[in-house]
């Protein structure tokens, strides 16, 4: 049976608990970023002796597979388990201009493409101040997870801090 993930952010994060599947055979990566290639590590991680890289630091294209076959991997012993960690992609300037007006959440663009440029809990930074992408409705319409600080100056040059996202198979 195979596990799907799908997985996002900078943290190490377990894909397979020692014990959990007694038999991994391959693992497909996909990055499913809009705009960026990420950087992955992928390995299995024995409690005594340490970790044991398949994958160290291999970038992944925007829209790419990386497809790991006849890995022969058992974790039934409880001796090990699978790991991933992902680097986000490098900063860039979003297309068109942001003008917050008030403490509220909501991420008013003109000229903007966030609905390819910006996914779900991207961070971006408008006028100094950065926040995490919580919705995206439309080219021009996002909110963000925490208030702005006040109204903030038109912002002709917002960034974008991209989250690494990367859908995850195991078989």
């Amino acid at each position: 049976m195979a596990i799907y993930k799908n997985i996002s952010g900078e943290l190490t994060q377990e894909l397979v608990a020692p014990g959990d599947q007694p038999r991994i055979s391959n693992v497909l990566l996909t990055n499913i970023q809009k705009v960026s290639a990420c950087k992955v590590d992928l390995y299995i991680e024995k409690k005594i002796s340490g970790k044991f890289y398949l994958l160290k630091q291999v970038e992944i294209p925007v829209g790419a597979s990386l497809f790991l076959d006849d890995l022969q991997v058992g974790t039934s012993n409880n001796d090990f388990g699978l790991y991933i960690k992902l680097t986000d992609g490098a900063s860039f300037t979003l297309t068109g201009s942001i003008d917050v007006t008030g403490t509220n959440t909501n991420v008013p663009g003109t000229n903007t493409l966030y609905t390819s440029e910006l996914s779900v809990g991207d961070e971006i930074v408008v006028s100094g101040e950065t926040r995490t992408i919580s919705s995206i409705t439309g080219d021009t319409t996002a909110v963000v997870s925490a208030a702005w600080g006040s109204d903030l100056a038109n912002d002709t040059s917002p960034d974008c801090n991209p989250t690494a996202l990367v859908d995850v198979i195991i078989n």
